[in-house]
This record gives C-alpha cells, sequence and structure tokens, in this order.
C-alpha cells in the first residue's frame, strides 16, 4: 500500500497520530511531525501573548480600581471631617446660647421677685444677636444642597482608536507603527496601552495621542508627528536569546533539561518574553525573570554569566 500524501508513491509505514491520521511514507511522517509541532510551537506563542496582555490588563484595572478606592475613600473622610467640624461649632455656639439664656433668666427671675429692673439694652441685644444667629444656622442648614457621591462620567467614557488607515494626525505607513487597527472603543487608560501594545509606538507618543483624541479639540488632519519623528518602539520586540545549545549564560550541565535549545524564535514581544522561556523552553520562573530583566536593561549578550556552571535551569528532572 503506498503513502497517502497526495503526489507520493512511496510505500506507506505508519500512520501519522498527531497530523493527518493516514498512512504515509516515512518521509512524510517526519514532514508531518515537524509540521504539527510547528503549529503546535505557534499555539503556544499565541495563547502566551494572549495570557500576558490578559494578566497585564487584568493587572492594570486592579490598580485603578484600588486607586479610584481610595480617592473615594479619601472624599468620604474629608466630608465626614468637615460635617464633624461644623457640628462642633454648631454645638459649641449652642452651649454659650444656653448658659447667657440662663444667665438672663436669672437676671428676669431677680428683678420679678424684687419689682426692679435687673435687665438692660446690651441684654436684649444679646439675646436678640443669638435668637439671629441660630435662626441664620438652621436656614443655611436647610438650604445646603445634598452632597451626593458621583463618579465623573469621563472616567467611563470611551475613545474609538483612529488608527484604521494612513495619514492621521501626520501618522504615515513610513513611521512603520501597525496602522491595520479595527476601530475599537477604549477608556483613557485602556488607550495608551492599546496604543502601546498593539501599534507599537513610544510611551511619549502614546500619551500625545491619546490627549488629542480626548480632548476633541483636533482634527485626524492635524499633524501631531513630524515626517521624520520616530513614534515606533523599537525596543518592543526581541528575539528569544537562547541561541547556545552548549552555554546559557555560564549554565552549561543542566542545559539538556530546556527544551527547544537552540531557539529559533523571532520578534516575541517584550511582555511575552518571559512566558515564552517558562512555557516554551521549560525554563524555572526565577531564571527566566532573570534573562528578561538582563535583556531588559540591555546588559544581555552572549558572555553574560547570569548562573553557575551546574545550576539547574529547567523546571523537569535533571537528566543522568
Amino acid at each position: 500500500m503506498t503513502c497517502e500524501h497526495i503526489g507520493c508513491s512511496s510505500n506507506k509505514f505508519s500512520m501519522c497520530k498527531n497530523h493527518c491520521r493516514k498512512y504515509v511514507c516515512l518521509e512524510h511522517l517526519i514532514e508531518h511531525g515537524d509540521i504539527f509541532i510547528h503549529d503546535f510551537s505557534n499555539l503556544i506563542d499565541h495563547l502566551d501573548k494572549s495570557t500576558s496582555n490578559l494578566t497585564e490588563e487584568a493587572n492594570n484595572a486592579t490598580a485603578q480600581i484600588i486607586e479610584r478606592r481610595q480617592r473615594e475613600l479619601d472624599r468620604i473622610n474629608r466630608m465626614y471631617d468637615e460635617e464633624q467640624e461644623e457640628i462642633r461649632k454648631r454645638l459649641t455656639f449652642a452651649e454659650a446660647a444656653n448658659n447667657l439664656l440662663n444667665d438672663k433668666q436669672n437676671q428676669l427671675t431677680i428683678s420679678r421677685q424684687r419689682d426692679e429692673c435687673h435687665v438692660e439694652q446690651h441684654d436684649l441685644e444679646q439675646l436678640k444677636f443669638y435668637a439671629i444667629e441660630i435662626k441664620k444656622s438652621l436656614v443655611k442648614k436647610e438650604e445646603k444642597p445634598i452632597r451626593i457621591c458621583k463618579i465623573e462620567d469621563n472616567i467611563r467614557k470611551t475613545y474609538v482608536c483612529p488608527l484604521t488607515r494612513p495619514n492621521v494626525f501626520g501618522i504615515k505607513s513610513e513611521h512603520n507603527i501597525r496602522l491595520d487597527c479595527d476601530g475599537s472603543t477604549y477608556m483613557k487608560y485602556y488607550l495608551t496601552r492599546h496604543f502601546e501594545y498593539y501599534h507599537r509606538m513610544l510611551p511619549t507618543c502614546a500619551i500625545r495621542l491619546r490627549d488629542a483624541i480626548i480632548n476633541d479639540q483636533l482634527s485626524e488632519e492635524t499633524k501631531l508627528f513630524s515626517d521624520n519623528e520616530i513614534i515606533i518602539n523599537q525596543d518592543y520586540h526581541f528575539d528569544c536569546p537562547l541561541t547556545d545549545s552548549k552555554n546559557i549564560f555560564g549554565a552549561r550541565s543542566t542545559i539538556s533539561t530546556l527544551m527547544h535549545i537552540p531557539c529559533t524564535k523571532k520578534q516575541l514581544t517584550f511582555p511575552s518574553m518571559i512566558n515564552h522561556l517558562r512555557l516554551y523552553h521549560k525554563m524555572k520562573s526565577d531564571v527566566a525573570r532573570k534573562i528578561v530583566e538582563a535583556l531588559k536593561n540591555k546588559s544581555l549578550h552572549s558572555d553574560l554569566i547570569l548562573f553557575n556552571k551546574n545550576q539547574h535551569l529547567g523546571t523537569g528532572s535533571k537528566k543522568k
């Protein structure tokens, strides 16, 4: 029986269990195995990037919620302190008025008992003063508007990403950022992140574009960026640094516990690099973080010593 791969007349060797489920020759069995591993690796990379983005977005959302909660608590505490201070002043005034009232009542009682006038005009003026002030305080209390906790509308307002085509705000194809967005909407904070992580813009340029959009004072024809201005984050993509099959930044004896060494993956996004090292190469988390930190600081080179010669880098069992 011949190989079931289209166009092949060689004798069948075995069933291709992981790819096409057909009986193929040895050559195509190996070829299909390579295709399967390639597709599987690409799927891992895609899921790795998606997971990294999801985790980052969730962490950012958590930070925003905590910050907003603290702002609201601070505002409520200020309102409480202000109300308490106002109540304290009113109680102090009421106590003073009560003391004055007792004093004047005693004067009036003595006057009646002795059939003599022991009160004067200034006593009357004092009573009038306190009566007027108390009335004003009560009226002010009734007219004071109720303060309602209200979240600002612009916190939840969303904005459309305009980078669906070239020549928007002066951004051209020559700037080399992605201009294939579907025009989705984002809140203010996430709009900036979208410019940075999807369109690969420098943070300062992303903020400049975001401000122009949320202020809604500039048209898309406004030239925010010059033709020669660098707006793409050139340090956002990196090739996997695990290219030496005999030495990983000083470690040698346990290199066999890692997978896919040397690695040929190119242009990985920086946020996904740590998961690439952990999931694709089966590297320990602390080891992966150390490599990524050196990569971030631009200190990573082939002769850099990060690990001991016999240090165990992988998550798998050490091979004997």
